[in-house]
């Protein structure tokens, strides 16, 4: 660590990550989970956690793909105008299904699925944020 740059602020950052993986860990513990619920909740969750994962793979088009593809076409990224998604939106859903179905491996591996696609998710936020020293650090 050089000398003008502030020490990082590791409990800070080690409580978010936590806090943020909660999500990814909900959704292993319902596809690991030796219980399986009713077939109806089952699907209900499914249903959800699928609504998740497109709009996780929507949120990735808007974040990295248009992007690319504007600036390849237009040979710079002057004049793109910034397209959000529905930032969190997917986190909710993917909750939403594995509580709904806790206890299924299929909901659980779509959740797990959803989480990893939704770059706009909660277990993305300290992989965007890492080098804000004023969120973290601050």
């Amino acid at each position: 660590m050089t000398k003008g740059q502030p020490r990082k602020n590791i409990a800070r950052r080690a409580l978010g990550i936590a806090l943020c993986a909660t999500p990814i860990l909900l959704a292993l513990t319902c596809a690991l989970w030796p219980r399986a619920p009713s077939l109806a909740r089952e699907a209900a969750g499914l249903v959800l956690t699928i609504g998740a994962t497109l709009l996780g793979l929507w949120n990735l088009y808007l974040g990295y793909v248009r992007p690319w593809r504007y600036r390849r076409r237009h040979g710079s990224p002057t004049g793109y105008h910034l397209v959000s998604g529905l930032p969190l939106v997917g986190t909710l859903l993917l909750v939403a299904g594995c509580v709904t179905a806790f206890g299924s491996p299929l909901v659980g591996c779509c959740g797990l699925l959803a989480a990893l696609v939704d770059s706009d998710g909660l277990p993305w936020i300290p992989v965007h944020t890492w080098e804000d020293g004023s969120l973290w650090d601050g």
